[in-house]
């Protein structure tokens, strides 16, 4: 299939490398953590077909970015092939998001065939007890496992997504062992991000600083370990790319950045900088878990939203952050989450509140063996 501009333009600072698309707040589950406090009936005011394809042809004006087609559940739309299709002849990458529940050997088929590169499927426990829970639903672990080995039979490339809590962190390793066993081509964690229905969750789900630290360390070693096997990342949770500085130079490794691609290894939070969240509405936000409305697609053509949108070019500056996220020498590489901040003190360019580093520890990374750590941006 061509692909307009599948090269890309030169890289520029606020490359525009991901859009994830709500295209619905529609869903079969009830999450306990959900972003979107999905339903599950329909909600006035989902774009229409014909506004989802104007849509994708202006974000494809503003750049060629990894497009994530995501919810809710994407798969309750009947035109979502139609959209996928459509989506697929304009942008080298697309993607999408699901709870696998839904998906048959005939599903499977039809987002494999509107070239649809990758589906992201959640796991959030390695036993039915656990994801079940999460997941509002009994039986939604089995129908899960089922979806993801009919994308694997249609030959469509699967990453396993898991939200990390106090509820699931024992299981973390199993689910790894889990997504290995039945063919994943990636594993990204998300560490919860208290919006939506996430915000009613207790504290004593969330993990603690400190246990977020032992997460993402155990994560980077499980990517040295894995490379090459499984591409391995942490989503929300920008101390990520300190603690791979960090424990390279423990181990007297270089990391060598990968800017572009399917492959591309970046740096922490993107939001609105190289990363943006549309909903199902039209309005446009930094990033899905930060809900501040920059503009809406059905007003302004999302090019001028990216590029001038105030919000926006405050995130593109590291400079303008706030508290330890300021006077930390990680913020360049980190910056912090911008929607954590946002929902413990509505500054978004406050300190994180979940991080446990203390500004004035930095040191420069070793020279030492060089080692290419390439992971998956969606």
């Amino acid at each position: 299939m061509h692909h307009p501009a599948a090269h890309g333009a030169p890289a520029t600072g606020n490359e525009l490398r991901l859009v994830f698309w709500e295209l619905t707040a529609r869903c079969n589950l009830t999450c306990k953590h959900c972003r979107a406090e999905a339903q599950d009936h329909f909600v006035k005011g989902e774009l229409s077909t014909q506004e989802v394809l104007r849509v994708a042809r202006d974000i494809r004006e503003a750049g060629d970015p990894i497009l994530i087609l995501t919810g809710g559940e994407p798969l309750v739309r009947t035109d979502i092939y139609d959209i996928a299709r459509h989506c697929s002849g304009l942008f080298t990458r697309v993607a999408m998001a699901t709870n696998g529940t839904l998906v048959d050997d005939a599903v499977a088929k039809q987002i494999a065939d509107s070239g649809v590169q990758r589906v992201s499927v959640s796991l959030d426990g390695a036993t039915a007890a656990t994801h079940d829970a999460f997941r509002g639903l009994p039986g939604s672990f089995e129908a899960t496992l089922r979806g993801f080995d009919a994308l694997r039979r249609a030959a469509v490339s699967v990453q396993v997504n898991v939200t990390a809590s106090r509820s699931n962190a024992a299981e973390i390793e199993d689910i790894l062992k889990l997504a290995l066993a039945r063919g994943a081509d990636a594993f990204h964690v998300f560490v919860l991000v208290p919006v939506g229905c996430g915000a009613e969750l207790s504290e004593d789900v969330r993990l603690t600083p400190a246990e977020m630290e032992s997460v993402l360390r155990w994560l980077f070693d499980k990517s040295l370990e894995l490379r090459g096997r499984l591409h391995i990342k942490a989503t929300c949770a920008p101390q990520y790319y300190r603690i791979m500085r960090e424990v390279s130079r423990e181990r007297g490794l270089t990391l060598e950045n990968q800017g572009h691609g399917m492959q591309a290894m970046t740096r922490g939070c993107l939001a609105g900088s190289a990363v943006c969240f549309i909903s199902r509405t039209g309005d446009v936000q930094p990033c899905g878990y930060l809900p501040l409305c920059v503009g809406n697609v059905r007003k302004t053509k999302f090019g001028d939203i990216w590029k001038e949108a105030e919000v926006f070019q405050a995130l593109r500056d590291p400079g303008k952050l706030k508290g330890k996220c300021h006077a930390c020498g990680y913020r360049k590489v980190c910056a912090g989450c911008r929607a954590r901040s946002f929902a413990d003190t509505t500054d978004f360019l406050g300190e994180d509140p979940d991080c446990a580093f203390v500004p004035g520890n930095e040191k420069q990374s070793a020279d030492g063996k060089r080692l290419k750590l390439a992971q998956l941006i969606f």
